[in-house]
């Protein structure tokens, strides 16, 4: 793929030094990344944050063909020995077989044997389905070269957004809209109490928000409201709720700078016709989500 490098790079631009392996790669967050003093290869672990993922890269000063490959996350061992299958592989006189031209095979009815696989043709430019929330590996083949590439994620789904869990993520991977849900919060029914039992949760948030003060988080509360009767109600009660919890955090002593509060009302619901108690849970639900990481 060809772009020409510009001159400014955006507040997203994430600038690197230094070799990296497929044992150690360097986990990246931002959309655009610039590595200087590269090594004629070089590796980057990278989330996808939809479902799409349209990549652009190109080499400083010049228009020559960007080489890359996206391995879904797995242990190097098995890249080397080919028995992990790259999902897209653009590499200059190659003709690997990727998990895109086998999806091709099989959609199309295809021929597999490697004369006909090796006649498949795979438009690089064209949007690569990506499964949103998991690991991926990229392999750039630099030249030795510095370089830029961008990574831009569509077809995100706000719904059933990137979980984490406050017990064992590693900070360095914690990214900006990350979810984490409360799963044992419990409010009088229509009210926005919450029950003593549901301290344990709140303390567990409060100790972890104290624990990476690097992070600002927004609390945001859901309600179940399939009958859409009651809209000013629905939006006062889950307002309510998020200020319930971001005032516990504040009075046992987390910073109000670093939480803000937001009620959604009942327009996320993700059962908009729950049939079931864990539905109408999964619908009435406070989550803890990434706004910031400094």
């Amino acid at each position: 793929m060809r772009f020409y490098l510009v001159t400014i790079f955006y507040f997203s631009s994430l600038f690197l030094f230094g070799q990296f392996s497929c044992q150690s790669p360097m986990f990246i967050k931002n959309k655009t990344t610039f590595v200087q003093n590269p090594e004629v290869e070089s590796w980057f672990k990278f989330r996808a944050k939809g479902a799409l993922l349209d990549f652009l890269g190109n080499y400083n000063q010049s228009d020559s063909l960007f080489e890359y490959q996206i391995y879904p996350f797995s242990d190097c061992k098995k890249i080397k020995s080919t028995l992990t299958m790259p999902v897209r592989s653009v590499l200059k006189n190659s003709k690997l077989v990727t998990s895109e031209i086998w999806k091709k095979v099989i959609d199309e009815g295809i021929c597999s044997c490697p004369t006909c696989l090796n006649k498949v043709e795979i438009n690089n430019n064209k949007s690569l389905q990506l499964t949103q929330g998991e690991f991926y590996l990229l392999r750039v083949l630099s030249h030795g070269e510095p370089y830029e590439f961008t990574l831009d994620f569509s077809e995100i789904d706000s719904l059933n957004p990137i979980q984490f869990s406050i017990d064992s993520v590693p900070i360095e991977e914690i990214e900006v809209g990350m979810v984490y849900q409360l799963k044992e919060i419990f409010f009088v029914p229509a009210t926005p109490k919450y029950l003593d039992k549901s301290i344990p949760e709140l303390k567990k948030l409060e100790t972890f928000l104290k624990k990476h003060t690097v992070l600002k988080v927004q609390i945001r509360g859901h309600v179940n409201g399939p009958a859409q009767t009651k809209p000013s109600f629905y939006q006062s009660l889950s307002d309510e709720r998020a200020l319930a919890v971001k005032e516990f955090l504040v009075k046992n002593g987390v910073d109000a700078a670093r939480v803000d509060a937001k009620g959604m009302s009942n327009f996320q619901m993700r059962y908009p016709s729950p049939k079931t108690a864990f539905e109408a849970e999964e619908n009435r639900r406070v989550e803890i989500v990434i706004i910031a990481v400094e």
